[in-house]
């Protein structure tokens, strides 16, 4: 089964069945990011049929945005690197 960690550089999980988008979902834990798959199913749930491509498009886009490289590389900086980073970005905006 595939992993949004194991493809987060530079190629998303595939994504083309439910079954591969909760794995792309479920993957994310490995990064620290909520997987939302207890929303995809209260989705699935509650989602008519012919707006089924809609949800999936979301989840998908969901997935995509959090495994870019750039996403994954943030995750990994220390919390002082990412605390100097945003001291640095707070400062340049005054």
């Amino acid at each position: 089964m595939s992993t949004a960690a194991q493809y987060a550089e530079p190629t998303p999980p595939p994504m083309d069945t439910l079954p591969q988008l909760k794995a792309a979902l479920a993957g994310l834990a490995q990064l620290g990011i909520d997987t939302r798959l207890d929303r995809l199913e209260a989705d699935l749930a509650n989602t008519r049929l012919d707006q089924f491509p809609a949800l999936a498009e979301r989840y998908r886009a969901y997935v995509r945005r959090s495994t870019t490289p750039q996403a994954v590389a943030a995750l990994r900086l220390p919390v002082s690197a990412s605390t100097a980073e945003l001291r640095e970005k707070m400062a340049a905006a005054r």
